[in-house]
């Protein structure tokens, strides 16, 4: 399994945290979190497969204003796609985001005039995306 699929299959995943609400809550029940406008876009990152150091793919995450998205990853050699839709909501530093049902928690640094995205996933990995949008 391709290093960076786990990594994006995993920022998703149910968390570890004792938190009582269920993964149907949304950014109406909890006053602290909302969708922050500066997230919403189109972005792009690389993406290195953990099978293959020397496979190169992109990623692409889109943040919508009503709080759905997805994540598309490509892989060129051999040929992979992966495609998902996502629900999401943020507070000031992290991303809430639903993937097949599971809620998971992305810390999140925007910067360069918000045009480029820093993701720590829960496993301490590191990602950078540029806006395309």
């Amino acid at each position: 399994m391709k290093k960076v699929l786990f990594t994006i299959l995993s920022l998703f995943i149910l968390s570890c945290s004792s938190d009582d609400n269920d993964s149907n809550d949304n950014n109406d029940n909890n006053p602290d979190t909302s969708i922050n406008s500066d997230l919403v876009g189109t972005w792009v990152g690389s993406a290195i497969s953990d099978d293959n150091p020397t496979n190169v793919g992109v990623q692409t995450i889109a943040f919508n204003a009503d709080g759905t998205g997805s994540i598309t990853e490509v892989f060129l050699l051999p040929p992979e796609t992966f495609e998902a839709e996502l629900t999401w909501y943020s507070n000031a530093t992290t991303i809430f985001g639903t993937l097949e049902g599971q809620l998971d928690e992305i810390g999140y640094v925007l910067s360069e005039q918000n045009q480029m995205l820093q993701l720590t996933f829960p496993e301490g990995d590191v990602g950078e995306y540029v806006r395309l949008d």
